[in-house]
């Protein structure tokens, strides 16, 4: 297993100080996956947190992200490192914020690896050794394919852990044991805050080659109609198939669409606005790095139908005034598989509104310079030549005034700026 240089250095030096690291969690199932990852969790068993907390500001800045249970992430210019005490958790409350953590670094590794969710991420390397620990048996279900609870007394401590099982079946292709189906049914997700359960929503859209997978395990675990009911009250029969579509575009866009805006779209498609607005506002749904994508969503929702038929360039210039036209149209590619949307969206990239609505050429100003004044006249104008612009009827700042000025009856128009 190749382990970045900075790790083995902090391996060593936790050694010289009488502990051990171990990579624990998904850095070591990919691995054995053949999987290449970039997050390296590290658990130090034998240092006490203070002594812990020293050594590692050894090794670049470190923030404490969980100092009463000793949690710490070293920022470093190639690498950010998650470095944690093996923890005790328990729940004394509701949700997902109930669990008590407490930090024990001399809890051994078998009580260490009994805390994680699912046998396949309680497996253990020594990196400085290459010994594995793999107390529950994680390497076989690997094999297998096979998601299984490590402890099925503590699984439901964390009902988060229902929504990993169904992303985890879509990001793998791992089918849940039948006592792993029937812990998920069991777990009380009504405790969780909605932005949990769309983070691991989010996963299973985003990282699932095939996300009909973990649909249909979340079916089997009674998860959609308690964290999504508007979707399971539209139907979900072909829903995979849709997704799996949706999914094939999902890794080839480019940043003018995030790929959960497409995926979101398609698992909402068959919901109206009103019942689509309330399940993005429980789960917060909002916007994504400046992309309003709550916004977009709900207008692709009611939208998408009709671009499922053939679209003069009139009629896409004018849907891209208010859609994301490419959103608009990818949803009816994923829903339909039929040619025509994608027909559409090649046409509207040649047009130069997939991805936003033609440029104005020519504004308020303009119009002055013909004598135009401000007030309902200049507003009128402006909007039949952009009827004009959308109908191919002008195409350039040029155009845009000569039928300004013949408009407004003024003999000649300013000439336009030049860039």
């Amino acid at each position: 297993m190749w382990v970045p240089p900075a790790v083995i250095d902090l391996a060593a030096a936790c050694a010289e100080a009488g502990g051990r690291a171990w990579l624990v969690g998904g850095v070591v199932r990919d691995h054995l996956l053949g999987r290449e990852t970039v997050d390296f969790d590290i658990e130090v068993h034998g240092l006490e947190a203070a002594e812990l907390a020293a050594l590692l500001r050894r090794f670049g800045r470190v923030s404490e992200v969980g100092r009463s249970f000793g949690v710490y992430r070293i920022h470093r210019p190639e690498l950010a490192m998650d470095v944690s005490l093996p923890r005790r958790d328990s729940n004394s409350g509701p949700g997902h914020r109930g669990i008590q953590v407490q930090g024990d670094p001399f809890l051994g590794v078998v009580e260490a690896a009994r805390r994680r969710d699912l046998t396949i991420n309680a497996i253990m390397i020594d990196p400085l050794s290459g010994e594995e620990a793999d107390p529950f048996g994680g390497r076989a279900d690997l094999r297998d394919g096979l998601l299984r609870a490590v402890d099925a007394e503590t699984f439901l401590d964390d009902p988060l852990r229902a929504l990993r099982v169904v992303q985890f079946a879509g990001r793998f292709g791992f089918l849940p044991t039948p006592e792993l189906v029937e812990l998920c049914r069991r777990a009380p997700l009504d405790e969780l805050p909605g932005e949990r359960l769309a983070a691991e929503l989010e996963k299973l859209l985003l990282a699932s080659p095939r996300p009909s997978i973990g649909l249909q395990v979340a079916l089997d675990c009674e998860v959609v109609a308690r964290v999504l009911p508007e979707v399971a009250a539209a139907g979900v029969e072909g829903l995979g198939a849709v997704l799996d579509r949706a999914a094939a575009m999902r890794d080839g866009l480019d940043g003018a669409l995030p790929p959960l805006a497409l995926m979101l779209g398609c698992l909402l498609h068959r919901l109206d606005p009103t019942p689509a607005e309330a399940l993005l506002d429980r789960l917060r749904v909002h916007s994504s790095r400046g992309y309003p994508l709550r916004a977009r969503v709900l207008g692709a929702l009611s939208t998408w139908r009709a671009a499922r038929e053939a679209l003069d360039d009139t009629a896409l210039r004018s849907l891209a005034e208010e859609q994301h036209l490419s959103l608009v149209l990818r949803i009816a590619m994923a829903v339909d598989e039929g040619e025509q949307p994608g027909r559409s969206l090649e046409r509207a990239r040649a047009l130069g509104v997939a991805d936003q609505p033609l440029p104005v050429l020519i504004g308020g100003r303009q119009l002055g310079e013909l004598g135009v004044p401000p007030g309902p006249r200049m507003g009128e104008l402006l909007a039949q030549i952009r009827r004009a612009q959308l109908q191919g009827e002008v195409a350039s700042a040029h155009d845009a005034l000569e039928l300004a000025a013949r408009l407004a009856g003024s003999s000649k128009p300013p000439e336009p700026e030049r860039a």
